[in-house]
Protein backbone atom coordinates (compact mmCIF):
# COMPACT_ATOMS: atom_id res chain seq x y z
CA UNK A 1 0.00 0.00 0.00
CA UNK A 2 1.25 3.49 -0.86
CA UNK A 3 0.93 5.12 2.57
CA UNK A 4 0.61 8.85 2.16
CA UNK A 5 -1.60 11.36 3.92
CA UNK A 6 -1.02 15.02 3.14
CA UNK A 7 -2.11 17.46 5.84
CA UNK A 8 -2.82 21.18 5.55
CA UNK A 9 -3.85 23.44 8.40
CA UNK A 10 -6.43 25.90 7.06
CA UNK A 11 -6.33 28.27 10.01
CA UNK A 12 -8.47 28.23 13.18
CA UNK A 13 -9.88 24.65 13.48
CA UNK A 14 -9.77 23.88 9.75
CA UNK A 15 -7.78 20.99 8.33
CA UNK A 16 -7.46 19.30 4.96
CA UNK A 17 -6.40 15.68 4.49
CA UNK A 18 -5.43 14.33 1.08
CA UNK A 19 -5.02 10.58 0.65
CA UNK A 20 -3.05 8.70 -1.98
CA UNK A 21 -4.94 9.10 -5.23
CA UNK A 22 -5.92 12.69 -4.49
CA UNK A 23 -9.14 12.28 -2.49
CA UNK A 24 -9.65 15.24 -0.13
CA UNK A 25 -11.42 15.35 3.23
CA UNK A 26 -11.81 18.71 4.98
CA UNK A 27 -12.90 19.47 8.55
CA UNK A 28 -14.21 22.86 9.70
CA UNK A 29 -12.79 25.10 6.93
CA UNK A 30 -13.12 28.79 7.90
CA UNK A 31 -11.62 31.68 5.95
CA UNK A 32 -13.88 34.77 6.15
CA UNK A 33 -12.79 35.83 9.67
CA UNK A 34 -15.20 38.73 10.31
CA UNK A 35 -14.14 41.46 12.75
CA UNK A 36 -15.02 40.93 16.40
CA UNK A 37 -17.65 43.69 16.39
CA UNK A 38 -19.80 41.43 14.19
CA UNK A 39 -20.40 39.23 17.23
CA UNK A 40 -22.99 41.80 18.28
CA UNK A 41 -23.75 43.99 15.27
CA UNK A 42 -24.73 43.37 11.67
CA UNK A 43 -24.68 40.45 9.31
CA UNK A 44 -21.74 38.79 7.57
CA UNK A 45 -21.43 37.80 3.93
CA UNK A 46 -18.92 34.92 3.57
CA UNK A 47 -15.98 35.55 1.25
CA UNK A 48 -16.73 33.15 -1.62
CA UNK A 49 -13.57 33.96 -3.60
CA UNK A 50 -11.34 33.38 -0.58
CA UNK A 51 -12.90 29.96 0.07
CA UNK A 52 -12.30 28.95 -3.56
CA UNK A 53 -8.68 30.11 -3.34
CA UNK A 54 -7.81 28.43 -0.05
CA UNK A 55 -9.70 25.14 -0.54
CA UNK A 56 -10.09 24.59 -4.29
CA UNK A 57 -10.79 20.84 -4.07
CA UNK A 58 -12.79 18.77 -1.62
CA UNK A 59 -14.72 15.50 -1.80
CA UNK A 60 -16.15 15.35 1.73
CA UNK A 61 -16.55 17.99 4.43
CA UNK A 62 -17.01 17.26 8.14
CA UNK A 63 -18.25 19.85 10.64
CA UNK A 64 -17.65 19.40 14.37
CA UNK A 65 -20.31 21.89 15.45
CA UNK A 66 -22.38 24.76 14.14
CA UNK A 67 -20.57 27.87 15.43
CA UNK A 68 -19.69 30.41 12.73
CA UNK A 69 -15.95 29.71 12.85
CA UNK A 70 -16.62 26.10 11.87
CA UNK A 71 -19.50 26.25 9.39
CA UNK A 72 -19.77 29.77 7.93
CA UNK A 73 -17.67 29.07 4.82
CA UNK A 74 -18.88 25.50 4.31
CA UNK A 75 -21.75 26.45 1.91
CA UNK A 76 -19.35 28.15 -0.51
CA UNK A 77 -16.84 25.29 -0.29
CA UNK A 78 -19.65 22.87 -1.11
CA UNK A 79 -20.77 25.01 -4.08
CA UNK A 80 -17.42 25.25 -5.81
CA UNK A 81 -16.16 21.73 -5.02
CA UNK A 82 -19.35 19.65 -5.26
CA UNK A 83 -18.47 18.01 -1.92
CA UNK A 84 -20.93 16.41 0.48
CA UNK A 85 -21.13 17.72 4.06
CA UNK A 86 -21.67 15.80 7.30
CA UNK A 87 -22.71 17.41 10.57
CA UNK A 88 -25.22 17.72 13.38
CA UNK A 89 -28.87 18.73 13.00
CA UNK A 90 -28.06 22.43 13.49
CA UNK A 91 -25.17 22.23 11.02
CA UNK A 92 -27.47 20.66 8.44
CA UNK A 93 -30.14 23.27 9.10
CA UNK A 94 -27.67 26.12 8.57
CA UNK A 95 -26.30 24.63 5.36
CA UNK A 96 -29.81 24.13 4.01
CA UNK A 97 -30.81 27.69 4.98
CA UNK A 98 -27.76 28.92 3.00
CA UNK A 99 -28.95 27.14 -0.13
CA UNK A 100 -27.02 23.86 -0.09
CA UNK A 101 -29.14 21.13 -1.74
CA UNK A 102 -30.47 18.56 0.71
CA UNK A 103 -28.83 15.70 -1.14
CA UNK A 104 -25.39 17.12 -0.33
CA UNK A 105 -26.06 17.46 3.42
CA UNK A 106 -25.95 14.40 5.70
CA UNK A 107 -26.88 14.42 9.36
CA UNK A 108 -24.57 12.48 11.66
CA UNK A 109 -24.31 11.77 15.38
CA UNK A 110 -21.86 10.29 17.85
CA UNK A 111 -21.21 6.56 17.28
CA UNK A 112 -21.74 6.81 13.51
CA UNK A 113 -19.15 5.32 11.15
CA UNK A 114 -18.52 6.78 7.69
CA UNK A 115 -16.70 5.18 4.78
CA UNK A 116 -15.65 8.08 2.57
CA UNK A 117 -13.43 6.73 -0.19
CA UNK A 118 -9.92 6.32 1.25
CA UNK A 119 -11.08 7.69 4.62
CA UNK A 120 -12.82 5.75 7.38
CA UNK A 121 -14.34 8.07 9.99
CA UNK A 122 -15.65 7.33 13.46
CA UNK A 123 -17.85 10.06 14.94
CA UNK A 124 -17.27 10.68 18.65
CA UNK A 125 -18.98 12.92 21.22
CA UNK A 126 -17.07 15.97 22.46
CA UNK A 127 -17.65 18.63 25.10
CA UNK A 128 -17.41 22.25 23.93
CA UNK A 129 -15.87 24.84 26.20
CA UNK A 130 -18.54 27.08 27.82
CA UNK A 131 -19.08 30.12 25.58
CA UNK A 132 -21.42 32.80 27.01
CA UNK A 133 -23.98 33.88 24.43
CA UNK A 134 -23.12 31.00 22.08
CA UNK A 135 -24.24 28.01 24.11
CA UNK A 136 -26.31 25.11 22.79
CA UNK A 137 -29.82 25.85 21.55
CA UNK A 138 -32.24 25.69 18.65
CA UNK A 139 -31.74 27.60 15.42
CA UNK A 140 -33.78 30.75 14.92
CA UNK A 141 -36.79 30.03 12.66
CA UNK A 142 -36.79 31.41 9.13
CA UNK A 143 -33.03 31.91 8.72
CA UNK A 144 -32.01 33.61 5.47
CA UNK A 145 -28.49 34.65 4.47
CA UNK A 146 -26.57 36.73 5.11
CA UNK A 147 -26.68 35.61 8.74
CA UNK A 148 -25.69 37.17 12.02
CA UNK A 149 -22.85 35.45 13.83
CA UNK A 150 -25.17 34.59 16.69
CA UNK A 151 -27.42 32.75 14.22
CA UNK A 152 -24.76 30.02 14.05
CA UNK A 153 -26.06 28.17 17.10
CA UNK A 154 -24.55 24.85 18.05
CA UNK A 155 -26.57 21.90 19.30
CA UNK A 156 -23.87 19.33 20.03
CA UNK A 157 -20.13 19.03 19.58
CA UNK A 158 -18.51 16.17 17.68
CA UNK A 159 -14.99 14.82 17.22
CA UNK A 160 -13.65 12.66 14.41
CA UNK A 161 -11.25 9.74 14.29
CA UNK A 162 -10.04 9.54 10.70
CA UNK A 163 -8.17 6.47 9.41
CA UNK A 164 -6.30 6.74 6.10
CA UNK A 165 -2.94 5.74 4.64
CA UNK A 166 -2.08 3.56 7.63
CA UNK A 167 -2.61 6.37 10.15
CA UNK A 168 -5.22 7.27 12.73
CA UNK A 169 -5.81 10.99 13.22
CA UNK A 170 -8.03 12.25 16.03
CA UNK A 171 -9.54 15.70 15.47
CA UNK A 172 -10.41 16.57 19.07
CA UNK A 173 -11.92 19.93 19.97
CA UNK A 174 -13.38 18.92 23.31
CA UNK A 175 -12.36 20.22 26.72
CA UNK A 176 -12.57 16.76 28.30
CA UNK A 177 -10.67 13.58 27.49
CA UNK A 178 -13.79 11.48 28.00
CA UNK A 179 -14.46 9.31 24.91
CA UNK A 180 -11.06 10.13 23.37
CA UNK A 181 -9.48 7.11 21.66
CA UNK A 182 -6.02 5.95 20.64
CA UNK A 183 -4.51 7.65 17.59
CA UNK A 184 -1.16 8.30 15.95
CA UNK A 185 -1.88 11.99 15.37
CA UNK A 186 -3.81 14.24 17.76
CA UNK A 187 -5.19 17.60 16.64
CA UNK A 188 -6.19 19.52 19.77
CA UNK A 189 -6.58 22.99 21.28
CA UNK A 190 -3.33 24.18 22.96
CA UNK A 191 -4.97 25.60 26.06
CA UNK A 192 -6.62 24.24 29.19
CA UNK A 193 -5.25 22.78 32.38
CA UNK A 194 -2.14 20.67 32.75
CA UNK A 195 -4.27 17.89 34.22
CA UNK A 196 -6.63 18.04 31.25
CA UNK A 197 -3.76 17.83 28.76
CA UNK A 198 -2.20 14.95 30.66
CA UNK A 199 -5.47 13.00 30.67
CA UNK A 200 -5.92 13.57 26.93
CA UNK A 201 -2.37 12.47 26.11
CA UNK A 202 -2.77 9.35 28.24
CA UNK A 203 -6.04 8.47 26.50
CA UNK A 204 -4.78 9.06 22.95
CA UNK A 205 -1.05 8.18 23.25
CA UNK A 206 -0.18 10.08 20.07
CA UNK A 207 3.18 10.15 18.35
CA UNK A 208 2.43 13.56 16.87
CA UNK A 209 0.38 16.44 18.31
CA UNK A 210 -0.83 19.32 16.12
CA UNK A 211 -2.28 22.38 17.89
CA UNK A 212 -5.41 23.86 16.29
CA UNK A 213 -7.68 26.84 16.97
CA UNK A 214 -4.87 28.87 18.56
CA UNK A 215 -4.87 31.84 16.16
CA UNK A 216 -7.00 34.98 16.30
CA UNK A 217 -10.14 34.01 14.39
CA UNK A 218 -11.15 37.68 13.94
CA UNK A 219 -7.90 38.66 12.21
CA UNK A 220 -8.06 38.73 8.41
CA UNK A 221 -5.96 36.26 6.43
CA UNK A 222 -4.50 39.27 4.63
CA UNK A 223 -2.53 39.96 7.83
CA UNK A 224 0.03 37.77 9.63
CA UNK A 225 -1.49 35.24 12.02
CA UNK A 226 -1.23 35.93 15.73
CA UNK A 227 -2.14 33.83 18.79
CA UNK A 228 -5.61 34.27 20.25
CA UNK A 229 -6.32 35.17 23.87
CA UNK A 230 -6.66 32.26 26.26
CA UNK A 231 -9.71 32.06 28.55
CA UNK A 232 -9.36 34.44 31.55
CA UNK A 233 -7.55 33.04 34.58
CA UNK A 234 -7.31 33.89 38.27
CA UNK A 235 -3.71 35.12 38.03
CA UNK A 236 -1.78 38.12 36.75
CA UNK A 237 -2.06 38.96 33.98
CA UNK A 238 -5.59 37.53 33.68
CA UNK A 239 -5.42 37.50 29.86
CA UNK A 240 -2.57 35.94 27.91
CA UNK A 241 -2.16 34.87 24.32
CA UNK A 242 -1.73 31.22 23.47
CA UNK A 243 1.94 30.22 23.79
CA UNK A 244 2.71 27.37 21.38
CA UNK A 245 6.25 26.93 22.68
CA UNK A 246 4.98 26.40 26.21
CA UNK A 247 2.38 23.98 24.87
CA UNK A 248 5.12 21.98 23.12
CA UNK A 249 7.18 21.94 26.32
CA UNK A 250 4.16 20.71 28.28
CA UNK A 251 3.58 17.87 25.83
CA UNK A 252 7.24 16.85 26.02
CA UNK A 253 7.18 16.87 29.83
CA UNK A 254 3.94 14.87 30.03
CA UNK A 255 4.70 12.41 27.23
CA UNK A 256 8.42 12.37 26.38
CA UNK A 257 9.22 11.56 22.79
CA UNK A 258 5.94 12.86 21.39
CA UNK A 259 6.47 15.29 18.53
CA UNK A 260 4.62 18.62 18.30
CA UNK A 261 4.06 20.27 14.93
CA UNK A 262 2.96 23.90 14.86
CA UNK A 263 2.13 23.98 11.13
CA UNK A 264 2.33 26.94 8.83
CA UNK A 265 -1.10 27.82 7.48
CA UNK A 266 -1.82 26.23 4.07
CA UNK A 267 1.52 24.40 3.87
CA UNK A 268 1.31 20.69 3.00
CA UNK A 269 2.90 18.12 5.34
CA UNK A 270 3.21 14.36 4.90
CA UNK A 271 1.85 12.88 8.12
CA UNK A 272 3.29 9.46 7.38
CA UNK A 273 6.79 10.97 7.32
CA UNK A 274 6.16 12.91 10.53
CA UNK A 275 4.34 10.28 12.61
CA UNK A 276 5.44 7.00 11.01
CA UNK A 277 3.24 4.08 9.92
CA UNK A 278 0.47 2.67 12.05
CA UNK A 279 1.29 -0.33 14.23
CA UNK A 280 -2.16 -1.86 14.09
CA UNK A 281 -1.70 -4.16 17.04
CA UNK A 282 -0.82 -1.20 19.29
CA UNK A 283 -4.28 0.37 19.13
CA UNK A 284 -7.16 -0.59 21.32
CA UNK A 285 -10.38 1.34 21.64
Amino acid sequence: MDASVQFRWLGVAGIELQASGGQVLAIDPFFTRPPMRRLWFGRVQPDRALSAQKLPRCDWLLVTHAHFDHVMDAPDVLRHTGATAYGSANTCGLLTACGVPGGRVRRIAAADALDLGAFHVQVLPALHTPTPGFGPGALRPGLRPPLRLRDYRMDCDLAFLVEAGGLRLLDWGGVSSQCAVRADVLCAFPFGTRAGLQALLEAVRPRLVIPLHWDDLFRSLSRPLRPFLQPPRWAFPPLQRVDLREFARSVERLRPGTKVLAPEAFRAYDLCDLAGPLQRNSHSD
